[in-house]
């Protein structure tokens, strides 16, 4: 799943980077490269004057980065989390890029505890429990809630309070199950089925 975003990285990342314009690269001091692509990328999902597209690119440019850049690219990342955050909020953003926008904050999150909880403090876990409460099941919406599995993957599998928080989650073991059921070929793990497990639904079952 990564592999495909690190071959996206190396073929348009870096040749989008090299068009930036001249006065946001002479505005960034800084002598790590990450970094200062970072910040670039960042000032352009800042911009609201740019097109919807163009903000989205620089989003998920921005979580490839913080993923293969290393600890300082995935410190500066924490700068725009809240940016992302906001967008995932839009009632009118379309499925497609609202999977974008999952994607670039589980490369934003993911092996970093700080963002993950600068990200929950965000009061992301609600955003993404209302997502898989939908009932929409179009494909492209499926799709959505793959992702929005695979990034909560990623904020409670070391996080005991925030596995407990979302145990208690209304209808959220009822979602995964349904989810846990469909076919996640293409994926490394049945990550609706790791959540089960994470959250301790298994053994209320069980326990039954």
């Amino acid at each position: 799943m990564f592999k495909s975003i690190f071959e996206f990285y190396e073929k348009y990342i870096k040749r989008h980077l090299s068009r930036e314009e001249d006065e946001d690269e002479e505005s960034i001091d800084n002598d790590n490269p990450q970094v200062k692509q970072m910040k670039i990328l960042g000032a352009s999902l800042q911009k609201t004057h740019l097109p919807l597209n163009n903000r989205l690119q620089a989003a998920l440019s921005i979580g490839i980065l913080s993923f293969t850049g290393g600890p300082e690219a995935a410190t500066c990342a924490q700068d725009y989390i809240e940016d992302l955050v906001h967008f995932l909020n839009r009632t009118l953003l379309s499925d497609k890029d609202r999977i974008i926008i999952l994607q670039s904050l589980s490369g934003i999150c993911y092996n970093n505890v700080t963002n993950q909880r600068l990200a929950i403090d965000l009061q992301i876990l609600t955003t993404l429990v209302a997502i898989l409460s939908t009932r929409n099941a179009t494909k492209m919406k499926i799709k959505v809630k793959y992702w929005t599995c695979y990034l909560l993957n990623i904020l409670c599998c070391n996080n005991i309070s925030v596995a407990r928080r979302l145990n208690k989650a209304k209808h959220l073991h009822t979602s995964l199950i349904y989810l846990s059921e469909r076919n996640w070929y293409g994926w490394p793990k049945n990550y609706a089925q790791v959540l089960i497990y994470l959250l301790g639904f298994e053994k209320q079952i069980r326990s039954l």
